[in-house]
């Protein structure tokens, strides 16, 4: 594939750019790498404050406070990295204007600094686990292909937000509110057996949903993932790949001059 032809031929760039995006993102921050995990905690104890102790939203038997955790974990992944890709082809106008390269590595870039970010909030997931007593199963390697699903899944709109932001400037005020929103039509704060089982399925249609459900099967219920929802989020990941690759490629020529 193109694509993949084109990463391994100009990595050397791929590499620059993700070093340095990562640079960026720490070098004047207080706390450092230590804001990767501010967010997902403050986020999950201000749910479980309201959502577990007032509200009191049935989790199972996972405790709320793990669960929203997990989830919020793996969702501020994707909400995050899509954001800051949305921008990836605009910040980098000196760039794109002075010499050629595959644009799409500015796009794949801030998948690399948010990966790192993962890896931070994964410590504390592990020792939350610990501290609940949750062991774990074979069945947490499922993580690693539902993990590739999403940076998959991740890579589609941040090639199709990326394209249409050097168009359309108002995709960086929409961007937020669409995100919002998603939170919500994601199974996060509540659980999808709360939902009635006839419009289930159109949750599947949010390909968050399968990747959610099954990372909390996986390490959580050490259980393999229900197959229904995986295969929706695979195959609306596929499609909307090739979508965002297509029209990345289309817009792609004309970067240099709207930019």
């Amino acid at each position: 594939m193109q694509l993949i032809r084109n990463l391994w031929q100009y990595r050397e760039l791929f590499y620059f750019l993700s070093l340095r995006d990562l640079k960026v993102r720490y070098r004047q921050a207080i706390f450092g790498i230590a804001w990767a995990l501010i967010s997902p905690i403050v986020l999950a104890i201000v749910f479980w404050f309201i959502f577990g102790l007032f509200l009191k939203i049935h989790s199972g038997p996972i405790p709320y406070l793990l669960l929203i955790f997990t989830r919020l974990t793996f969702w501020n992944f994707f909400s995050q990295t899509v954001s800051s890709s949305a921008t990836s082809v605009t910040s980098n106008s000196n760039l794109v204007l002075k010499s050629y390269f595959p644009r799409e590595i500015l796009v794949f870039a801030p998948i690399v600094v948010r990966l790192v970010d993962l890896a931070s909030s994964f410590i504390v997931l592990v020792l939350l686990l610990l501290f609940y007593k949750v062991g774990i199963s074979f069945n947490v390697l499922w993580i690693i292909p539902i993990l590739l699903l999403e940076v998959l899944l991740i890579s589609a709109f941040a090639l199709i937000f990326s394209s249409l932001n050097v168009y359309f400037k108002d995709v960086g005020a929409f961007l937020p509110l669409l995100v919002t929103a998603w939170l919500f039509a994601t199974p996060i704060i509540y659980s999808i057996e709360t939902i009635p089982q006839k419009y289930q399925k159109i949750l599947f249609l949010n390909p968050m949903t399968g990747i959610i459900e099954g990372i909390k099967k996986a390490l959580l219920l050490k259980s393999p993932p229900d197959f229904l929802p995986l295969s929706f989020s695979f195959v609306i990941t596929i499609i909307l790949f090739f979508i965002g690759y297509i029209l990345f490629k289309k817009l792609e020529k004309n970067f240099a001059d709207i930019i």
